[in-house]
């Protein structure tokens, strides 16, 4: 087992994932909808793409609308109309079937979208493709990664379009995948009795980070792979600094392959470089919220853990001001829904090992 610097895409070069990969081909292939849930750099995408190597598929990938505040429909026709001139090369004919849709055309293997009240509805696209695949006798996977970032679309709304793909494009399935669980239920509104997606079935496949064993295993059979002799200290640090988080974990393999030994200090350098990643990530956050009290917040469950009433005395103690009750509830919800905090019965945990160590030290 190599370790890899980007996503796998082929099936044998997943890891401990073989309940997840057979029961992701299984939905795709059975179920309208799917999303596949789970924590920053756990394999989501992997997964995805490795599942559907043999399949027909349209990749969006919106994860770069993370930093902005809003995005407009333009923008996202842009990254669709990206995934569909990578698609023209799995196969040119679908070019025909795209070409009659209002406000797109196909020039060679390049698509291009009128702007503005040309711009092309995403039903008619999804009509389009729903077309082809019938002519072929196939399915087609739309998939959009880290899908809850759409939350932020402004001025439109797509939901409309996937219900209506859900109940009547019948060679289409679509695939969600989402690292901030909570905003990506949200954007799907498929709690919310007004919105047209409640009470469709929706299967759920969560990914979660290796466990300790695994994750020993992970890095041991790495090793040996490149022939780099580890010993049980290393492996045992490793895993207790990083957790199961397999993207960190091969990040490691790699920097301690560049070094070509297994130093303690490679360990201590990680952390410390996939802190400022992740102090970066949360700063963001931050940012698009608009509140530092979310720092106080994570370090206030940053040891062991925090029930709510902790949570709102070390609040009030830290910032010296009454915290009301609904606004603590507000705040707290916004950090689960995304990703940065979990709820196991009344406690509040950070899961991420990296934000839990760079908690102390977050400055945005």
């Amino acid at each position: 087992m190599p370790f890899f610097d980007r996503p796998v895409e082929k099936p044998e070069e997943l890891f401990d994932r073989e309940k997840e990969f057979e029961s992701l081909k299984k939905a795709v292939d059975r179920y309208a909808m799917t999303i596949v849930v789970g924590f920053r750099r756990v394999g989501k995408t992997s997964l995805i793409k490795a599942a559907t190597i043999d399949m027909p598929r349209i990749y969006v990938d919106v994860r770069k609308f993370e930093v902005l505040q809003y995005i407009t429909y333009d923008m996202f026709l842009d990254e669709l109309r990206k995934s569909l001139s990578n698609f023209l090369s799995f196969d040119k004919r679908v070019a025909e079937y795209l070409n009659v849709v209002k406000g797109l055309k196909v020039f060679g293997i390049e698509v291009e979208l009128s702007q503005g009240r040309s711009r092309p509805l995403f039903t008619s696209i999804l009509e389009s493709l729903d077309r082809w695949a019938r002519d072929r006798g196939v399915k087609l996977v739309f998939i959009i990664d880290e899908a809850q970032e759409l939350i932020k679309l402004k001025g439109y709304s797509i939901i409309q379009a996937i219900a209506y793909a859900y109940d009547n494009l019948r060679n289409i399935t679509f695939l969600f995948a989402g690292s901030k669980i909570g905003l990506l239920y949200r954007f799907l509104k498929i709690h919310d009795p007004s919105s047209p997606l409640y009470g469709r079935y929706i299967e759920r496949i969560e990914l979660k980070p290796l466990t300790r064993e695994k994750a020993i295993e992970f890095l041991r059979k790495g090793f040996e792979e490149h022939r780099i002799k580890v010993d049980e200290v290393f492996l045992e640090t490793a895993v207790q600094k990083l957790g199961g988080i397999i993207g960190w974990l091969s990040y490691l393999g790699l920097k301690t392959l560049n070094r070509g030994e297994t130093n303690l200090r490679i360990i201590d350098e990680v952390v410390e470089e996939a802190s400022k990643i992740v102090i970066n990530e949360f700063c963001n956050f931050i940012n698009a919220m608009g509140s530092k009290r979310y720092i106080e917040m994570v370090r206030a469950v940053s040891s062991e853990g925090a029930t709510w009433s902790q949570i709102k005395r070390y609040l009030e103690l830290r910032l010296g001001v009454k915290i009301y009750d609904s606004e603590l509830s507000r705040l707290l919800k916004n950090l689960i829904d995304n990703g940065y905090i979990e709820k196991t019965d009344e406690l509040y945990t950070i899961p991420d090992p990296i934000l839990k160590y760079s908690s102390k030290s977050i400055k945005c």
